[in-house]
């Protein structure tokens, strides 16, 4: 029993000093990425809001999967669409987060990985 308890205590002060780097603004803040649709909007926001209530930084975000029509190519109705429901969820991004870095990425048609795909 004796031994469950050193345990217990252990972690309890691991806990306590990843509480205090996550709350350092220094050491670590939270990048939140989402979608222009409803539900990730919502989850954005209440993981900002769980964030903020702990003290823990997040003034970024990341719009991903934004359909854009290139120039060069004539319009596409499935495009205009998603480019209309998209715009209706950037806009309240936009509103939620005034104060946030808010960065908008555009769908790729090949999938983005690494550092150099994004460039």
């Amino acid at each position: 029993k004796e031994g469950m308890m050193d345990k217990i205590q252990s972690w309890r002060g691991r806990v306590k000093e990843v509480q205090a780097q996550f709350a350092d603004n220094a050491k670590t803040t939270f990048v939140c990425v989402c979608i222009p649709e409803f539900l990730s909007v919502y989850e954005t926001e209440r993981l900002v809001q769980e964030l903020m209530k702990y003290n823990i930084d997040v003034e970024n975000i990341v719009v991903n999967q934004l359909v854009l029509k290139p120039s060069s190519e004539p319009a596409c109705k499935m495009c205009a669409a998603r480019q209309k429901i998209q715009g209706k969820y950037l806009a309240q991004i936009k509103d939620l987060y005034e104060d946030f870095h808010v960065v908008q990425m555009p769908m790729h048609c090949d999938e983005v990985r690494g550092v150099e795909a994004l460039k």
